[in-house]
């Protein structure tokens, strides 16, 4: 990778779906080029064969970590500083007090505020290979998540416009069962006039048994007419909750692919076996929590820099005798959103864990709060097995705080649920 250089130029990308303005400025700060190029293969050789006459330049600043034009930079050498949208516009405003906002006065200020502010910033360092193709299917498989979650929202609003008793069959909607229910049974006239064996046949195959709640729920099928129907209303939902499931199917299909890649890929992982150490992480959240290290251990300089860009810390404002703190808002929400899942479950299999959301709790700390104060001392230890490439071992955290007087341990002997996790894992 190539590092910036004290070069006396500096570069700034503002882009954008169709074109990209670029501008260049001297040690000093005047404009050296100002240009524009196309979003087209052509246009991004072209910046790159500009940008390569210019022998002491310093690095490109960008709005992107992620897009076609930075992975150009990087494979011609060229150093790419990605910069928050929320740094360019104090840079832009920076400029005058008017505010006054265009593509080309947003590409000087990200190049303007490079040449100021390089020193404090890191440029674009990209994983492995293996860690990047990680994380990809990890993101990917989050995003079907999400959008599943949105599906299955979508596909019992419909049924409670025609077909409310068939919500009341199953009590998760995200399983495949629920779906081809539906698929089968599209219609309340479909399930009252079902057979008492074919809706056993149907739960035989999806390997449900006969216990006295699904007894009672076939007995009830004849409910399904109870309910007053609209016929065009009927015709139409069936039809949308059909495509609805159908596209659940798809999907599900999908998430077992990425599934399958994320396990076969992690457990080539040289860091699998820290990550799979962590109490509660399991198959799903240990390769989301290495994809979110990645493999760069100079990335970070302490665990606070997770700790901030995970949002498990608030911010705090201070100013004369004001000192207020705040809910992170600038963090990686989707790196939030692993710890939060990664902190709940924890408590149930970590001891020191339950301790620390008691404590919080019993302070009067709301549930997500004390789970982000748990998130926070967990990449503490995080990094440093990161950073030591040594797997955790509860007994080990446990005599640490032993030895350090750690007012957890106290909490841990008066606390009934963390002595029956104690006696679950110690003995």
């Amino acid at each position: 990778m190539s590092k910036p250089s004290n070069g006396a130029m500096w570069a700034g990308v503002d882009w954008s779906d169709c074109s990209h303005d670029v501008c260049v400025v001297d040690a000093v700060g005047d404009r050296v080029a100002a240009f524009k190029i196309p979003q087209s293969a052509e246009g991004i050789a072209d910046l790159v064969k500009r940008l390569g006459l210019l022998a002491s330049l310093g690095g490109v600043a960008i709005e992107l970590k992620q897009h076609l034009l930075v992975q150009g930079l990087l494979e011609a050498g060229i150093v790419v500083f990605p910069i928050n949208p929320k740094v360019s516009r104090r840079w832009v405003e920076s400029l005058s007090v008017v505010g006054a906002k265009s593509d080309p006065v947003e590409a000087y200020a990200l190049a303007d505020g490079l040449r100021h502010h390089h020193k404090r910033l890191r440029p674009l360092e990209l994983d492995d290979d293996l860690t990047r193709t990680l994380a990809a299917h990890c993101r990917a498989e989050c995003r079907l998540i999400a959008h599943r979650t949105s599906l299955v929202n979508r596909l019992q609003a419909t049924l409670k416009t025609y077909y409310p008793v068939a919500l009341d069959w199953f009590s998760s909607w995200t399983k495949p069962t629920a779906w081809d229910f539906v698929l089968t049974f599209p219609r309340p006239a479909a399930l009252h006039q079902a057979t008492r064996r074919k809706l056993i046949g149907f739960l035989r195959r999806h390997n449900i048994g006969l216990s006295p709640i699904w007894q009672g729920r076939l007995e009830q099928r004849a409910d399904a007419m109870a309910w007053p129907s609209d016929p065009v209303t009927t015709e139409v939902e069936g039809e949308m909750a059909i495509t609805l499931s159908k596209l659940l199917r798809t999907l599900e299909e999908r998430l077992k692919l990425h599934r399958a890649q994320i396990e076969a890929l992690f457990a080539r992982h040289g860091d699998a076996a820290l990550f799979r150490s962590l109490p509660g992480a399991g198959r799903k959240l240990a390769p989301r929590l290495l994809s979110h290290f990645g493999s760069r251990r100079d990335r970070y300089e302490s665990a606070q820099a997770l700790q901030q860009l995970s949002g498990c810390v608030p911010v705090t404002h201070q100013s004369g005798k004001s000192n207020q703190t705040y809910f992170r808002q600038a963090c990686q929400k989707d790196f939030r959103t692993t710890m939060h899942l990664f902190a709940s479950l924890s408590i149930q299999h970590s001891i020191w864990a339950r301790a620390c959301y008691e404590r919080a709790r019993d302070r009067g700390i709301p549930y997500a709060q004390a789970l982000r104060i748990v998130g926070a001392k967990w990449l503490k230890i995080i990094f440093r097995m990161w950073q030591t490439q040594t797997p955790y071992d509860e007994r080990a955290y446990l005599a640490s705080l032993i030895r350090h007087g750690s007012p957890l341990i106290e909490h841990i002997k008066t606390s009934k649920k963390c002595g029956e996790l104690t006696e679950k894992l110690l003995t």
